[in-house]
């Protein structure tokens, strides 16, 4: 891998970050937003279900804000996301 600067690298583990949690978000308001659809309108974890889409909603806008500053570096890096955070960590010697 080439070398990156300290902004590239931020950049690349902001948007690999991003990408990762709206994996797992995608998997939270699709079960939330089914599960508050099944349940008739009085039931007790309508409120509970409630604030969890409301977070998990909270959560996909900052993932969004993720994504827009790791898309602002011209040169996308396609590298996991555990690679960039341990090359940051332990920088290769050149």
């Amino acid at each position: 891998m080439e070398r990156l600067t300290h902004a590239d690298r931020a950049c690349a583990v902001a948007a690999a970050a991003a990408h990762d949690l709206n994996d797992e978000l995608t998997i939270i308001v699709n079960t939330t937003s089914y599960t508050l659809q099944t349940l008739e309108p009085g039931h007790p974890a309508r409120p509970l279900l409630l604030d969890l889409q409301h977070a998990a909603q909270r959560c996909v806008w900052k993932a969004s804000g993720l994504l827009n500053y790791g898309a602002r570096r011209a040169r996308p890096v396609n590298v996991p996301m555990e690679r960039l955070i341990l090359e940051s960590v332990e920088p290769a010697l050149r």
